[in-house]
């Protein structure tokens, strides 16, 4: 797990661009991340992530794939016809999340419900240049190296 320390060196250098079009849950989630310390903004529709994610500026995109209207993966295929890459974070409540993250090419992935510790490491983990693709389930080691 990470240290507060770690944490707060990872708030300093990045910009969580947090899609869905659930407006109860994007604020919640994005209330709880500021609350830890990460500069957040959130976006409703993939044309405003976008819009963000081009701002300079290192960053982090936090996608619901199970948004209603597509916002989550609008965004990440958009980024990737760009040839753009942005350490991505999926999160979703939908079955095989990590066959549809596999296939939009999205290396980290959390299945909800989720602990908000485990999308902390998730986010740090993503952030970091190179790494390999991740679940949770290694987050834990990698972060303790």
């Amino acid at each position: 797990m990470s240290t507060n320390h770690t944490k707060n060196l990872f708030a300093q250098r990045f910009r969580v661009v947090l899609v869905g079009d659930d407006e109860r849950f994007t604020y919640a989630l994005g209330e709880l991340l500021q609350s830890a310390g990460l500069t957040v903004v959130v976006a409703n529709t993939a044309a405003r992530a976008l819009a963000e994610l081009d701002r300079p500026g290192r960053r982090v995109l936090l996608c619901d794939l199970a948004a209603t209207h597509m916002q989550g993966v609008e965004t990440v295929v958009s980024l990737r016809n760009r040839r753009t890459s942005v350490p991505t974070v999926a999160i979703s409540s939908m079955p095989n999340i990590a066959q549809h993250c596999a296939a939009l090419g999205i290396r980290h992935h959390l299945a909800q419900p989720f602990r908000f510790g485990q999308l902390m490491d998730l986010l740090e983990l993503a952030a970091r240049p190179s790494v390999a693709p991740a679940t949770y389930s290694a987050v834990s080691a990698a972060l303790a190296e």
